[in-house]
């Protein structure tokens, strides 16, 4: 089975001058741990809730509060990315040598085609046979602008 199974593809990104706590929100508002940077159609990071937490401060009233800085002073630079070919096997393998819980699913040019997180792995072990049901369907990549 191949990446292109199982990957999400309606993936929300941001840009890389987006606000920290703008990212965190989305984050927040649509239950996910990653997203991906994109600058003029390319992946060039990616920003997960950890990259977010080590710089986050707690107030007075137990919220999250965060330093002034861009997406782009916090992402991992030039995450692993894979093409949508590769092997179920080789995505989980390589999650486990870099220590990473989602792979960017991009095409040759570096565009966006979607992500694969260790959940969309664990899927897998859940219901299987499931997966060999479905068709393949079209992807949207979607921005914060859109979300927002």
């Amino acid at each position: 089975m191949k990446a292109s199974r199982v990957m999400t593809r309606e993936v929300h990104c941001v840009t890389p001058e987006v606000p920290l706590a703008r990212a965190w929100k989305l984050m927040t508002d649509l239950r996910v741990r990653h997203l991906p940077v994109t600058f003029e159609a390319k992946l060039v990071g990616i920003l997960s809730d950890r990259d977010l937490l080590v710089r986050a401060a707690r107030t007075g009233d137990g919220q999250l509060s965060f330093p002034e800085l861009p997406v782009g002073e916090a992402m991992t630079v030039n995450p692993v990315a894979v093409p949508s070919t590769t092997p179920v096997s080789k995505l989980a393998a390589l999650m486990l040598e870099h220590r990473v819980d989602s792979l960017p699913i991009v095409d040759l040019e570096g565009q966006l085609w979607g992500l694969v997180t260790s959940t969309d792995l664990l899927e897998l072990l859940v219901e299987p046979e499931a997966l060999n049901d479905r068709l393949p369907f079209t992807y949207q990549v979607r921005s914060a602008q859109a979300a927002a």
